[in-house]
């Protein structure tokens, strides 16, 4: 073989190397991943502080008020018989009948008491998670809106806070769980968005 033959190949072979090269150096850059844009939210006070909880909570009281109106009507129709049944004859037919109805209307009452009150617990707790999901739905949004990838609780660490932002902590245990389980540290207040996902909460639907 021709030495110019060899020195061809040789180039060549080192060219296709360069080229290799290259497309190997530009699909590493298409796949580096570039640094996420985060934002900051507490979600407990935009819970505190949207409409949607205001609403929630007046349907419960209605409704609240609604039970315990019916509670005081039956309430009061068994202190009615237990009047009635104190100016009976003791052991009579006519006292023994009305002691048996006094006593079954004593049962449903004490029945709906309890379960008026679970009924509203449910409904409460129902009524909570509801706003949770609309929040975690508007934060998505805004995030969206604003181009960031990723957002952060700052709820977790009460301690990261201004002191005039209320009493810190409500118990002891409080302040242990915060200690052992905080994980926001430090975040620059341009990243918050609370006030941004309070605002769209008020004009979501």
């Amino acid at each position: 073989m021709k030495t110019k033959d060899i020195v061809t190949i040789v180039f060549l072979a080192g060219l296709s190397l360069v080229v290799v090269g290259l497309e190997y150096s530009l699909a590493a850059k298409e796949k580096t991943i570039m640094s996420p844009k985060i934002g900051i939210v507490s979600v407990r006070e935009v819970f505190e502080n949207c409409q949607m909880k205001a609403e929630v909570e007046k349907s419960l009281a209605a409704e609240g008020e609604k039970r315990f109106a019916e509670l005081k009507k039956l309430d009061e129709s068994v202190e009615s018989d237990k009047s009635a049944l104190s100016k009976r004859k003791e052991n009579s037919q006519d006292y023994m009948e009305l002691l048996q109805a006094l006593m079954i209307k004593q049962s449903q009452l004490d029945a709906q008491k309890g379960f008026f009150q679970q009924e509203l617990v449910v409904k409460e707790m129902q009524g909570k998670e509801k706003i949770y999901r609309k929040i975690l739905e508007v934060i998505a949004s805004v995030a969206q809106e604003k181009g960031l990838d990723m957002i952060l609780s700052r709820d977790d660490n009460y301690l990261n806070r201004p002191d005039d932002l209320g009493p810190p902590a409500q118990s002891p245990a409080d302040l242990v769980l915060t200690t052992k389980t905080h994980k926001l540290l430090y975040f620059n207040p341009s990243l918050d968005i609370t006030a941004d996902v309070l605002g769209a909460m008020s004009k979501s639907k």
